[in-house]
């Protein structure tokens, strides 16, 4: 799960990974840099995964974006589809993912 908000919703983004699951913390969109209270034990679930991601545009620009893109089109790389919305229905779209019954990724059309 990739958490962009910050720590306003970091504990609920936890609790919402599946035993198993990675929270990635790598946005400050909430405008809060740190908890007032955080005990470690009580808001990271058994058997989930913390970790943080502050790179720079560098690191993004290395990634090997199109090679994944190339991997995917010639079937190498699976990626398992959920549900496809086109942008007027993003409501529906937000209430799947939120039920955490799309069977996979959501994808959202211009």
């Amino acid at each position: 799960m990739l958490e962009l908000i910050g720590v306003t919703t970091l504990e609920d983004s936890l609790r919402c990974a599946k035993e198993g699951g990675i929270v990635c913390m790598t946005g400050i969109v909430g405008n809060k840099w740190s908890f007032d209270n955080f005990a470690p034990m009580d808001a990271i679930p058994t058997a989930v995964c913390l970790t943080s991601y502050a790179g720079e545009v560098e690191d993004f620009m290395a990634t090997p974006l199109q090679e994944l893109c190339d991997q995917v089109e010639a079937g190498q790389l699976h990626v398992q589809i959920g549900k496809v919305f086109h942008l007027d229905e993003i409501v529906e779209a937000h209430r799947l993912m939120e039920s955490n019954k799309a069977g996979g990724k959501i994808v959202v059309l211009p």
